[in-house]
């Protein structure tokens, strides 16, 4: 999913309210520019769901083939299936802690980014890494680290006699669920902090200025401004940080996939496996991938009607459920009073000495902290390094060492014979730029169209796009499969370059949308008057004045692209024809009994560092993007 939060849709320059038939043609002349973007949603986002939903009615065999209608029969059979109640309490688990525990660190994180210190550029660059870097890389390398005799965690903790002996922390059900938890806060927090960064970077600084004029410390502006200012755009974070969680896929198939029965499955997980290990029950499959979407049916209607309380509009449905939790509002508020109060602040924050001792240590004290965290995200990546330089006797010796005993630097060389790796390079290089270059293609004309002119039809697109930004790629793999099986399109570039322009058309368009509305229409007036078009006035007028958020646009479809794994997983993976990705390509020998995990993170490493780059340059766009096309 591009993970941004879009902002509500603002209303173009005012006009006369149109006539019928005026409003007609100002709608067919929309169609050039918001046309493409449509047809694509409906033929890879919209088409797919209705053919999943249809599915689940069905009677399907192992090779996804319907035999006539089935009623409610799928249905029945998975809400029968032994694994269901297991699976349903996981998802919840899994969605719940992840969010909270992600949410809960990451305000503290960004608060903490917010300030300035020496290094806060490298710290804010050391969780661009997790983000920027492909799950399946980071979970293949978290996997190794969680190993059972060989692994660096059970090293650790031994040296450190916190156990006396190994412990499988993904391979024993005792542990594995709350393995791949904790891995799923660390990976989440990055995306997190950055999402309320950009909410933090819209509170004014003068009322920061006041507050200090007035004597507030610092738990006192954080309760009083701080919280209650951020809360908005909270809200709308937790929302999307929710959908992100509950489509999260590669952390919990690559480390615990293989491992027999559901102990660590959510519905996600689960619906693939039914449709393409296990059962091999499309319908059934169907079935619980409906369930997903109708789930992320309730968080969009949520979303929706977070984005109209900021505006001042609030729908009935949501008014009902605000007097429901208003008991619980009024207590928060309460709460958050006595955080302000004078007389609680002075026995919070002690006596005026220890200010005064932090302000002495903190300009040694603030970059120590952030130089430790770097350090906390960096060392998965540390690990994947130094292990490139083991030979595959020191990767499984237990116990597991720190450094390389010999350094094999010939690891590096020998990874292009011993991994097809040119070929998944040039698979991924294809898919990714092609990808890329029709998103633009394609956004660009909407976004502007869009963002400068009224017609019949502009708020449905824009939610439209908004929908898309929620719904997963993973969450209608089912449907996505089945549609290009009838069309015979997997295995096929084409298939797979839509699908990835389809689902990452929302991020590019809400940014460029937000970036050509701040173009001042003076500058383009002036154009037409000398005789410029549409097309050419956005083409030379507006896209040089846009080119940060173009850019930013590019690289982050890039990035999303490049890193792209169930999808690529079901709809391009024929390693006998050399059709896979390089994320596919890497996982696929993940958990084999003879894993080379030295050529698999030399590979990791060269798919990681050119995203991580490229994510450093539009580092400083990327949280601007995000507050202006989100919470702005």
């Amino acid at each position: 999913m591009a993970d941004v939060l879009p902002r509500a849709t603002p209303s173009p320059q005012a006009e006369p309210e149109l006539t019928r038939g005026a409003s007609i043609r100002a709608t067919l002349r929309s169609l050039p520019w918001t046309g493409p973007a449509t047809l694509l949603i409906a033929a890879v986002i919209v088409i797919p769901i209705v053919i999943m939903v249809r599915s689940s009615f069905m009677v399907t065999d192992s090779s996804g083939v319907t035999h006539g209608f089935a009623g409610l029969a799928n249905y029945r059979e998975l809400f029968a299936e032994p694994a269901f109640a297991e699976v349903a309490l996981h998802t919840l688990t899994w969605v719940v802690v992840v969010v909270g525990a992600s949410l809960a660190i990451s305000l503290g994180l960004a608060q903490f980014l917010n300030k300035n210190f020496a290094g806060r550029r490298f710290v804010r660059w050391s969780l661009i890494v997790p983000w920027a870097a492909a799950l399946v890389m980071t979970s293949t390398v978290w996997r190794v680290i969680l190993e059972y005799g060989n692994g660096i965690l059970n090293r650790l903790l031994m040296d450190l006699g916190l156990i006396a002996q190994p412990i499988g922390w993904y391979q024993d059900p005792a542990y594995a669920f709350t393995s791949v938890i904790v891995v799923g806060i660390i990976v989440t927090v990055p995306f997190t902090t950055y999402v309320i960064l950009a909410g933090l970077q819209t509170i004014p600084g003068e009322v920061y200025e006041a507050a200090k004029t007035d004597g507030a410390g610092a738990w006192r502006t954080y309760w009083g401004i701080t919280f209650p200012l951020l809360r908005p755009s909270l809200v709308i974070a937790t929302i999307l940080v929710v959908v992100y969680v509950f489509n999260s896929f590669p952390v919990i198939w690559v480390i615990t996939g293989g491992n027999s029965g559901n102990g660590t499955d959510t519905t996600i997980t689960w619906a693939y496996k039914i449709a393409f290990r296990q059962q091999l029950d499309t319908g059934e499959a169907a079935a619980l991938s409906v369930l997903n979407v109708v789930f992320l049916c309730v968080v969009i209607f949520f979303y929706f009607s977070a984005i109209a309380a900021k505006d001042g509009r609030r729908r009935p449905l949501t008014a009902a459920v605000a007097r429901l939790l208003a008991p619980v509002a009024e207590r928060w508020t309460a709460f958050t009073a006595r955080r302000g109060d004078p007389r609680a602040r002075r026995r919070r924050e002690g006596p005026a000495r220890g200010a005064g001792v932090w302000r002495a240590v903190r300009p040694v004290g603030m970059p120590v902290i952030g130089l430790l965290i770097s350090l906390f995200f960096l060392a998965p990546y540390v690990v994947m390094f130094l292990s490139t330089f083991k030979t595959s006797t020191e990767l499984f010796a237990s116990p597991a060492t720190y450094l390389p005993e010999t350094w094999m630097w010939s690891n590096w060389a020998d990874i292009w014979t011993e991994l097809d790796l040119a070929a998944f390079i040039k698979n991924s290089l294809i898919i990714s730029v092609a990808s890329t270059a029709l998103v633009l293609l394609v956004s660009v004309p909407a976004a502007y169209y869009s963002a400068r002119n009224r017609f019949a039809g502009r708020a449905l697109f824009m939610r439209l796009v908004l929908v898309t930004q929620v719904i997963a790629p993973v969450s209608v793999v089912v449907g996505l499969y089945q549609e290009f099986v009838w069309v015979g399109a997997v295995n096929q570039y084409w298939s797979i370059i839509l699908t990835n322009a389809a689902f990452n058309l929302a991020f590019s368009i809400w940014v460029l949308n937000g970036q050509f509305e701040s173009v001042p229409i003076d500058v383009e007036e002036a154009a037409k008057l000398d005789g410029l078009g549409q097309l050419r006035t956005m083409v030379r007028i507006a896209l040089p004045l846009v080119r940060p958020g173009l850019v930013t646009a590019l690289i982050f479809s890039f990035i999303q692209v490049w890193n792209e794994f169930p999808v690529a997983l079901t709809l391009f993976n024929n390693p006998t024809e050399g059709l896979q990705t390089l994320p596919v390509g890497i996982q696929q020998f993940v958990g084999l009994a003879q894993t080379n995990y030295q050529y698999l993170f030399a590979a990791s490493l060269i798919a990681i560092v050119p995203v991580v780059l490229l994510f450093v340059v539009i580092e400083k766009h990327l949280v601007a993007g995000l507050t202006a096309g989100a919470v702005k």
